[in-house]
């Protein structure tokens, strides 16, 4: 008998976990150490289960996002159903709207994971699945500081058995830079303790300042980090050339398969080609814990979506992934223009929530 549930108790958000790790449906931004990371702002969360006979057959993760007066109800990926439970779908999503209501939310949002690209079709709803569904909202992604998901950057194993056969499944170009980053006399590192962690997230925060682009502050995320790290729900990888750090990368464990979530690299003269071992470590993990592709992540700069395609990867886009409600259209109204004045600045924007939290 399917039934549903709203909570946060540690027994479900634990089970809840245990079921995103292991079904292709999961997600890391479902994950409940990735909701409460979003604490460090003030913000809240919950969890939607659905449930056969007390067993946990899909689901929500839910991100309550609130300042001063607004609040929003941030679903940012998902709902997801496990394989052969997809007909409650529309049963699901309308219980988003009613659970926003009771919250006072003005906003509510979800992101169904929609495609018909075969190399991930078991993490995503048909086209066929949805389309007579009577969806709730309308199109679009009006909330964009909880981040939502709208694809995946697939690198497929389906070819290949062990990391010889991946490699050579790669360019000249692709094989000599991952060979070359070896010839550097790098050592690859896994974090485990909260000071490796830092020091390891400390790489990746000091090339998005060069960069000019921001990541979350090692404080806001730490205790998620060091939280999946310690459950090897994540990998957080940091390269040494004589004993000092040159690059980082951390990946999330999650529905079957590693997802990058961020990474970089000290510039040096000439390039030591490290991302490209980054990467592969990652991909030889994956292979070494019997998954079938690795999610090499959507977006970045224009160089830096360049450089992921050339391991050949299926860049899926979700096709029209984003659905909103507004609930409180004059109080939202508000919203939109305060937003207008921060959007340009995330840095700002966590400054001032973290005051009025």
């Amino acid at each position: 008998m399917i039934h549903f549930l709203f909570t946060k108790d540690r027994d479900w958000l634990q089970k809840w976990d245990d079921f995103l790790l292991t079904e292709d449906c999961g997600s890391h931004l479902l994950y409940s150490d990735w909701l409460k990371s979003y604490t460090s702002y003030g913000f809240n969360y919950e969890v939607f289960l659905v449930l056969d006979n007390d067993k946990i057959v899909g689901g929500f993760g839910v991100v309550i996002a609130k300042f001063l007066f607004f609040k929003f109800y941030i679903i940012p990926h998902g709902p997801i159903l496990k394989s052969s439970y997809e007909k409650h779908l529309q049963e699901v999503v309308d219980k988003i709207k009613g659970r926003a209501k009771v919250l006072g939310c003005c906003y509510a949002q979800y992101s169904l994971p929609i495609s018909d690209e075969l190399q991930i079709k078991s993490k995503t709803f048909s086209v066929s699945e949805i389309k007579d569904l009577k969806l709730s909202g309308k199109k679009g992604n009006l909330f964009k500081f909880v981040y939502s998901s709208y694809g995946i950057n697939w690198v497929d194993f389906s070819n290949a058995n062990s990391p010889e056969q991946l490699i050579n499944q790669f360019t000249a170009q692709v094989r000599r830079n991952i060979n070359l980053s070896y010839k550097t006399n790098a050592k690859i590192h896994f974090a485990k303790s909260e000071e490796e962690c830092r020091l390891a997230y400390k790489a990746i925060e000091d090339n998005a300042l060069q960069g000019n682009y921001t990541v979350r502050s090692f404080n806001d995320f730490k205790d998620t980090i060091v939280n999946l790290v310690e459950k090897n729900r994540a990998f957080l990888i940091f390269i040494t050339i004589d004993d000092q750090i040159k690059g980082a990368g951390f990946a999330v464990n999650c529905g079957n398969c590693l997802t990058y979530i961020s990474g970089g690299t000290q510039k040096e003269k000439p390039d030591l080609k490290l991302g490209y071992l980054i990467h592969w470590e990652f991909m030889k993990k994956s292979l070494e814990l019997g998954f079938s592709g690795y999610n090499i992540s959507m977006g970045g700069s224009k160089g830096v979506v360049e450089f992921k395609s050339k391991f050949n990867t299926t860049t899926a886009y979700y096709k029209e992934p984003h659905y909103h409600l507004v609930l409180k259209p004059l109080i939202f109204r508000v919203y939109t223009i305060l937003n207008s004045i921060f959007v340009k600045n995330k840095k700002t924007i966590s400054v001032v929530l973290k005051r009025l939290k």
